[in-house]
C-alpha cells in the first residue's frame, strides 16, 4: 500500500435526457462537465506538482462518457491557459471502468446496468402479466424523469430489499474496489477524476459517515483522499476519516467487485 496521498474525485455525471434509457446529456448536462472541467483545472493548475498524472476513469455508461469526455477536454484546456503551452502536467485517455458503474440490476442471468432495464421494462406488452423483475422495477422507478434525477429511486433503494437491485452495501464495496485499484498504482498518476453515478456515490457517502446525506447533484463531488490504509471522505459539510476495508465480507463475491456480471446457476 503506497504512503503517497491518492486523491479520487468521484463525480456524478451531467443531466441526462432522462432515465428511460442509458441515453447521454442534455446542453445543461454538457455544461455542466465543462464548468466542472473547468473548477477542476484551476485547482490542479494551482496544486499539483510539475509531471503530476491525472487519471480519467469512468462508468462505462453513456451519461458517465459523455461526462468524461466533455470534463476531460475542458480540464486539459484550463491547464494549457492556467500553465502556459508545454507544461509538464500531463492528462491521462479516458479508462471506462466498471467500479464506478451505475446501480446494477439482475436480468436475464446478468448484473445490468439498471437505466439500459428500464427500456426492456418499457418494450413489454402491458396487455400482458408483468414477470416479477419488471414488478420490482415499478416498485423502484416508473417515472423514468424528473423523479429519478432528484433522487426518488434511490430513496426507496437505500431503504428497501430486493431480489434484482444490487444492494447498497455491494456498491459501496464497488466503490472502494476501484479506489484501491486506483491508489495501487500511483504510478500511473496520484489523480483520479471519475465520473460516477448518484446511487453507489449515495450510498457509499453514507456508509462513511454514518447516514444518508441525500442525493448528490449533477457534477457534485465526493473527494477521497487515500494515505497508506486509511482515507479521507469529504462531501459537502461532512469529513471523516475511515479505514480501507482490506477485508471482504464473504457474502460478497470478490471477482463482481472486479467487473464480473454473470449470474451463479444453483445448479451448478
Amino acid at each position: 500500500m503506497t504512503t503517497a496521498e491518492m486523491r479520487v474525485v468521484l463525480l456524478r455525471h451531467g443531466e441526462t435526457h432522462g432515465y428511460f434509457d442509458d441515453v447521454g446529456l442534455t446542453e445543461l448536462g454538457e455544461s455542466q462537465a465543462r464548468q466542472a472541467g473547468r473548477a477542476l483545472g484551476k485547482d490542479l493548475a494551482a496544486t499539483v506538482p510539475a509531471g503530476e498524472r491525472v487519471r480519467l476513469p469512468h462508468a462505462p455508461t453513456a451519461r458517465g462518457t459523455a461526462t468524461a469526455v466533455t470534463l476531460r477536454a475542458a480540464l486539459v484546456a484550463t491547464l494549457d491557459e492556467e500553465l502556459g503551452a508545454g507544461h509538464s502536467v500531463v492528462v491521462g485517455d479516458l479508462e471506462p471502468d466498471a467500479h464506478f458503474d451505475s446501480l446494477q440490476f439482475l436480468y436475464d442471468g446478468e448484473a445490468r446496468e439498471s437505466s439500459g432495464v428500464a427500456a426492456r421494462r418499457l418494450a413489454l406488452d402491458p396487455e400482458r402479466p408483468a414477470p416479477d423483475w419488471a414488478l420490482e422495477y415499478d416498485r423502484f422507478d416508473a417515472n423514468y424523469g424528473e423523479a429519478s434525477r432528484t433522487g426518488g429511486p434511490i430513496d426507496r433503494w437505500l431503504t428497501s430489499t430486493t431480489r434484482h437491485f444490487e444492494p447498497p452495501q455491494i456498491a459501496v464495496y464497488r466503490l472502494w474496489a476501484g479506489i484501491t485499484a486506483l491508489a495501487a498504482e500511483p504510478g500511473r498518476g496520484r489523480i483520479a477524476l471519475v465520473s460516477s453515478h448518484s446511487g453507489p456515490m449515495r450510498a457509499f457517502v453514507a456508509a462513511a459517515i454514518g447516514h444518508d446525506p441525500g442525493e448528490p447533484a449533477n457534477l457534485e463531488q465526493v473527494d477521497v483522499r487515500v494515505v497508506g490504509d486509511t482515507a479521507t471522505v469529504a462531501f459537502r459539510e461532512h469529513r471523516v476519516r475511515v479505514d480501507l476495508p482490506t477485508v471482504i465480507p464473504p457474502w460478497i463475491d470478490p471477482a463482481y467487485l472486479d467487473g464480473r456480471r454473470t449470474a451463479h446457476d444453483r445448479a451448478g
